[in-house]
């Protein structure tokens, strides 16, 4: 078993849209806060971008990602923003991981972070 060294983390759900109508986190109120794992990947999501290109959780433009682990208990969904070592990540693809043991030891949340340059403001 590989263990990885936690990261503080912090959820904030989406409430409101801007005027392209992605959904806005509430930055103010954080709706979870607690320990998880944040691996970042090789790559960006768009490699061939030379410039932004979009708003939300799911731009086009070129940034990096991530994965981001949390306890079972925490309440992850896609359209969130994660705080993570002082950046912000839009969470995507959010997805429970069952211990493949059947204990339950080792039963976590999975999400894709991609990270934000200036938002939230």
């Amino acid at each position: 078993m590989l263990l990885l060294a936690p990261d503080a983390v912090s959820l904030f759900q989406a409430s409101g849209a801007d005027a392209h109508g992605w959904a806005q986190a509430d930055v103010a109120n954080p709706v979870w806060a607690g320990s998880g794992s944040f691996q970042r990947q090789a790559g960006s999501t768009d490699s061939g971008a030379q410039q932004g290109g979009g708003h939300g959780p799911y731009d086009p433009n070129t940034s990096q990602v991530a994965v981001i682990f949390l306890p079972p208990e925490a309440p992850v969904r896609d359209g969130q923003v994660a705080e993570v070592r002082g950046e912000h990540y839009h969470l995507s693809q959010a997805r429970p991981v069952t211990d493949p043991r059947g204990t339950g030891d080792l039963d976590c949340w999975a999400a894709t972070a991609t990270w934000t340059d200036g938002w939230p403001p």
